[in-house]
C-alpha cells in the first residue's frame, strides 16, 4: 500500500477560486516539499489546481519527479442547484479534470456530493436527491472511463451520501463499474459505521482509502462536526484493525492521510500522522 497525503489544506486561498490566485503555485510547491520531506509517496488535491498546470503539465511532472512523489487523485465536488445547465457545467469541468489526470498518469477521481451550508448537517435520506446524484455521478463515471480514470463516490459528512443506508441506495442504483468507492475512516465513523465493518461490507467496491482520525469529544465543534478531525493517533479510530481489515480483503491501493483542521499548521499535522504510521502501524 502507498502512503499519500491530501495537500489542499495548504491551498485554502484557492479552495473556492475558479482561476489561480497569485500565490497558488507557491502554496502547492510548499505542500510538495513538505510531504516529500516527511516520507509520503503520493499526493491528491481538489481540482482547483487544474488551471495552474494544465497548460504546462511537464512543469508539474518535473516538480513531482524532483521530490519523488506520484500524483494519484483529484476531488470533483457536485455543486447541485437542480438545473441542467449546472449539471452540464459540472460534467464539463469533470472532463477537463479527467484529461488532466490522464496527462499526469493519475487513476482516481473523488466525487463528493452537494454540501449543506446550514444546519442540520446530517439529514434523513432523500431518495429524490439521491437519484439526482446517481444520475450525475454515473454520467461523470462514463466520462472518466474514457480517460482511463476511475470515478469514486466519496461519502462525506454534510452531504446526501453519508449514512450506510444512503450509500447502499446509491450503489443499488448506480452503475458499479463506472462508480466505485472511496472510504474515509472519519466520515464513515461519523456516519455511524465502524470502518472495519465498512471495509468488509464494501470490499468489492473499495478502490481508494482516506485515513483520518476523529476527536472523541463530541463537544469539540466550532461550527460543523468536521471540526473534530485530527491527526492520526490523536483521536479514537482503531487504525491497527483498519489496516488488518484492508489486508484481509487484499487491498493494495493508496492510503491517503487527510486532516481538514490542523491544530497548529499543515506541516506539523502531516508530521504527526506520518510518525504514527511508521511507529504504530509499521508502514
Amino acid at each position: 500500500m502507498k502512503i499519500g497525503y491530501t495537500v489542499w489544506t495548504w491551498m485554502r486561498e484557492e479552495f473556492n477560486s475558479e482561476t489561480p490566485t497569485e500565490g497558488a503555485e507557491a502554496h502547492f510547491e510548499e505542500a510538495v516539499r513538505s510531504i516529500s520531506y516527511l516520507g509520503y509517496e503520493c499526493i491528491e488535491n481538489f481540482n482547483f489546481m487544474v488551471p495552474i498546470y494544465e497548460d504546462r503539465p511537464d512543469d508539474l511532472k518535473a516538480l513531482l519527479k524532483k521530490h519523488n512523489l506520484e500524483f494519484v487523485n483529484l476531488y470533483h465536488t457536485y455543486h447541485w442547484d437542480g438545473t441542467d445547465e449546472t449539471l452540464q457545467k459540472w460534467l464539463d469541468k469533470g472532463e477537463r479534470t479527467c484529461r488532466f489526470l490522464q496527462e499526469m498518469g493519475a487513476k482516481y477521481l473523488n466525487m463528493q456530493g452537494y454540501t449543506w451550508h446550514d444546519a442540520p448537517y446530517y439529514r434523513p435520506d432523500n431518495k429524490e436527491l439521491l437519484d439526482i446524484h446517481v444520475d450525475a455521478f454515473t454520467k461523470m463515471g462514463a466520462i472518466a472511463k474514457k480517460y482511463g480514470v476511475q470515478a469514486c463516490l466519496h461519502p462525506h459528512g454534510g452531504t446526501p451520501m453519508f449514512s450506510e443506508s444512503s450509500i447502499d441506495y446509491f450503489f443499488s442504483k448506480a452503475d458499479n463499474d463506472l462508480v466505485k468507492l472511496t472510504l474515509d475512516t472519519a466520515h464513515t465513523t461519523l456516519g455511524g459505521m465502524d470502518p472495519v465493518y465498512a471495509i468488509e461490507k464494501y470490499r468489492d467496491l473499495l478502490v481508494y482509502v482516506h485515513l483520518k482520525d476523529l476527536d472523541p469529544d463530541e463537544t469539540n465543534i466550532k461550527t460543523r462536526p468536521n471540526d473534530r478531525f485530527c491527526s492520526l493517533g490523536q483521536g479514537f479510530i482503531d487504525f491497527r484493525n483498519v489496516i488488518l481489515a484492508l489486508r484481509r480483503i487484499g487491498y493494495d491501493g493508496v492510503l491517503c492521510v487527510e486532516n481538514d483542521n490542523p491544530r497548529i499548521c499543515n506541516y506539523q499535522s502531516a508530521e504527526f500522522s506520518r510518525e504514527y504510521i511508521k511507529s504504530v502501524l509499521g508502514m
